[in-house]
């Protein structure tokens, strides 16, 4: 329940991140526009494609670049998400070790090269080291 609660929090502040977009001129202005189509609302129609067809949430205020805050953002939940999950893996990963928790050997598997009768939890290692390797 611990890591559960701590996980769907971490999922929620992720999925709150709003996902911004812009549409704007080289420079974050509309002079090109202007100069083709000078009695066009560009901010409008821009304002319009962003949050309409793209579904993002529009970012008016740009230079030549939307300023990708909200990725860093999303990118930090997502990281307290994995830090979490390791957690998760190293908790799991002593329960077994302890024999707390047991693992079947499957039909032609070996555990250890040294220890060829104990089964490691190589998914939950697995696990842990594709998360380290996320957050690095």
């Amino acid at each position: 329940a611990v890591f559960a609660d701590r996980l769907s929090r971490q999922l929620a502040q992720a999925k709150a991140v709003p996902l911004r977009g812009k549409f704007a001129g080289a420079v974050g202005n509309y002079n090109a526009h202007l100069s083709a189509y000078p009695n066009a609302d560009w901010e409008a129609m821009n304002q319009a494609f962003v949050t309409e067809s793209l579904k993002l949430d529009w970012n008016g205020v740009v230079t030549q670049i939307e300023p990708h805050d909200y990725i860093a953002e999303l990118f930090h939940a997502v990281m307290r998400f994995n830090t979490i999950l390791l957690d998760f893996d190293r908790d799991v990963w002593g329960y077994v070790m302890h024999g707390y928790f047991g693992q079947k050997l499957k039909d032609g598997e070996i555990g250890s090269s040294t220890m060829p009768h104990k089964v490691n939890p190589i998914d939950f290692e697995n696990s842990e080291g594709n998360v380290g390797i996320a957050n690095a």
